[in-house]
């Protein structure tokens, strides 16, 4: 029988296009290197809110011939279990870097839902999730958080609670940071921006098209 437990499950819903595997490479810039294979981070329910998801950067090396690469990542919240990952990257005989966005809820949330801050009653929350490699060696870890522009209150607070890297916070807007990391989830979103701009131009065709039809009916009915 197929082993395919929970954890493997919820990983396999994810997009393909959330993941980028690359040959050798260094860690880029715009992740934070965090040390231990632990990232932690404390945040308010308005942070949460501006955020949009958690990009992963691992740089990790196979000795010894082609090895099959197994992953866990087991994350908390205020050090209670949440939603576990498990999966497969394939196999490899040489050093990669795996690039892995991952929406809050799909870590972090209650079934996947949104993050209860109520269910904790404190005004921040300790996130964080540990990486476990099987089959290689990481060699490197580090994240990015992918917010929506944040506003200067919001911004000064998190540099006053300093409960936050501030390198950790994505500067590039996350269309941007898909489109240098994650290409293919950029392809998904300008064919969906191409379709919706279709879609809009065949409704006001029609509503054009109506309108005509209204006027010369209006037309009829006064003679």
């Amino acid at each position: 029988m197929a082993d395919f437990s929970v954890e493997k499950y919820r990983y396999s819903g994810i997009r393909t296009s959330y993941k980028n595997i690359i040959p050798g490479g260094d860690m880029p810039e715009e992740f934070v290197s965090v040390e231990g294979g632990t990232i932690s981070f404390m945040i308010s329910q308005d942070f949460y809110d501006k955020l949009l998801g958690l990009a992963l950067c691992v740089v990790f090396n196979v000795e010894d011939g082609e090895k099959e690469i197994f992953f866990n990542i087991v994350p908390h919240i205020n050090g209670q279990r949440r939603n576990v990952l498990s999966g497969t990257l394939g196999s490899f005989d040489s050093g990669h870097m795996w690039i892995q966005y991952l929406k809050l809820n799909v870590l972090w949330g209650m079934l996947e839902g949104e993050v209860d801050f109520l269910e904790f009653d404190e005004d921040y929350l300790r996130f964080s999730l540990t990486l476990i490699v099987s089959g290689g060696t990481v060699e490197k870890l580090g994240y990015a958080l992918i917010c929506k522009q944040l506003d200067d209150d919001l911004k000064a607070m998190l540099e006053d609670n300093q409960l936050v890297d501030p390198a950790s916070l994505c500067a590039t807007e996350y269309r941007e940071f898909f489109r240098k990391f994650l290409p293919c989830r950029m392809e998904e979103l300008e064919a969906y921006d191409e379709g919706k701009k279709e879609r809009v131009e065949h409704l006001e065709a029609m509503i054009k098209k109506f309108k005509k039809i209204e006027k010369r009916r209006r037309g009829w009915q006064v003679k």
